[in-house]
């Protein structure tokens, strides 16, 4: 028993948290059968004792990432160079560990506040709902004890999203897409629904997809590179899913949801729906632009000027204005400076950098994060990344040009004018679902 002494706040809490979420979770399956029966105060003790537990241990995961004090065994693990506290915290949500751990907390207090009679409202079969909740709580919480690092534990790979804002908020607004999805099904099984739910699920896998494109448009990363859940698709398969999911049609038939009526809508819930059907539609037109994008490789001497063609079959000049390398805290700067020229004679410089990190102790780390930039026009953008530089200042550059830039902002644009509307537009009365 002496590794119960030696184990820190966040497991012990993590352990305690299993223990009373399986304790409810078997109580409640007891009830499944009885949707009338009342929960006991028994169930209710044991669901807000095992949120407090998982809050606590989420707490002091947090507390460790953020303070300076000790290091912390989760960022020692997933993450080799020295970042700031926002991104610190993004371990919490963009590890398997700390995800999971997220996850199973939101749906713990979800539970909790559900099991008395909070939130959400009008559920036909608490206990249903309750039971659902709290054993898919019990699987999240042991997911994040099993993947827990263990003390000691290093890497020397930096990971996406410790390299850029939008790459560190994407997971999370995935994470609560997920939670969203997993309450409404949840919902769904307990007889009831709630449009706002699905609602705020959808908003949150359009933002994770929004912060995952931003993310690559800044980082030279492959489409394999995990930015969402893992891939360079799963971000827009959730959004994929939650939009299907708002269909009545759908809601219907996967969610056994009665459809709300027109008339409880209204015209805002019209102009939601055309909105994002507008906002879907250049969303898949830019995705869908990818294909016909022109891409090159070139290699630009000293004072050297180059000629690439675009989309549309216009000429650029790229001239290397010269390489500068410098040394700053625990990272290797190699800079260029890159004279670039349309058609019609408009000039930017841009200066796309790689950047190679070196652990505190000095070792150096597999990985790299190069930074494109980039010049956009109103029909094609022009992204320029550095691959290598020589000791001649001799630099590879990949060029790269992307029609119809104005789709995505337009796009993203739609959608949230959708989702005000939408949340607006939500009828007073929460739809129930027909009865199975």
């Amino acid at each position: 028993m002496t590794w119960i002494a030696d184990a820190s706040l966040a497991p012990v809490a993590i352990w305690v948290a299993i223990a009373l979420t399986g304790l409810a979770t078997g109580t409640v399956a007891s009830r499944w059968g009885d949707p009338r029966a009342p929960l006991s105060p028994l169930i209710d003790g044991l669901l807000l004792a095992g949120a407090a537990a998982s809050v606590i241990a989420w707490s002091a995961i947090a507390g460790g990432l953020l303070g300076a004090a000790t290091p912390s065994a989760f960022l020692s693990a997933y993450v080799p160079i020295g970042i700031g506290p926002g991104f610190r915290l993004a371990v919490q949500w963009a590890t398997i560990p700390g995800a999971s751990l997220t996850i199973a907390a939101i749906l713990l207090i979800w539970t909790a506040l559900s099991s008395h009679g909070g939130a959400p409202p009008g559920i036909a079969d608490r206990p249903r709902f309750v039971g659902l909740m709290s054993a898919i709580s019990l699987v999240a919480l042991g997911v994040s004890a099993w993947f827990a690092p263990p003390v000691g534990a290093g890497t020397t790979v930096i990971p996406t999203f410790v390299q850029s804002t939008p790459a560190a908020l994407a997971p999370l607004f995935a994470l609560l897409a997920i939670v969203g999805v997993v309450v409404t099904v949840a919902l769904a099984i307990a007889r009831s629904a709630s449009r706002n739910v699905l609602l705020g699920a959808w908003l949150a896998a359009a933002a994770a997809v929004v912060s995952e494109q931003m993310a690559r448009s800044q980082l030279g990363i492959g489409p394999r590179d995990p930015v969402v859940l893992g891939s360079a698709s799963s971000g827009l398969v959730l959004w994929l899913l939650t939009s299907a999911l708002l269909h009545r049609r759908v809601q219907s038939i996967l969610l056994r949801i009665q459809p709300v009526q027109d008339a409880a809508i209204g015209a805002r819930g019209t102009y939601a729906t055309r909105a994002a059907h507008a906002g879907a539609i250049c969303l898949a037109i830019s995705f869908a632009a990818h294909a016909f994008a022109v891409r090159s490789t070139v290699s630009l001497r000293p004072g050297e000027s180059v000629a690439v063609g675009d989309t549309f079959r216009r000429t650029w000049q790229l001239v290397n204005q010269g390489v500068s390398r410098f040394d700053a805290e625990g990272v290797d700067v190699t800079a260029l400076a890159i004279e670039t020229r349309d058609a019609r004679g408009r000039t930017d410089l841009l200066t796309p950098e790689v950047r190679e990190y070196h652990a505190p102790d000095g070792q150096h780390l597999e990985s790299t994060v190069a930074l494109r930039k980039s010049t956009r026009g109103a029909f094609q953008t022009m992204r320029v990344l550095l691959t290598a530089t020589d000791s001649l200042d001799v630099a590879s550059v990949r060029v790269t040009f992307l029609p119809a830039p104005f789709l995505w902002p337009l796009g993203v644009t739609l959608l949230g004018i959708s989702a005000i509307l939408a949340f607006s537009a939500s009828p007073t009365a929460e739809p129930r679902s027909t009865s199975s």
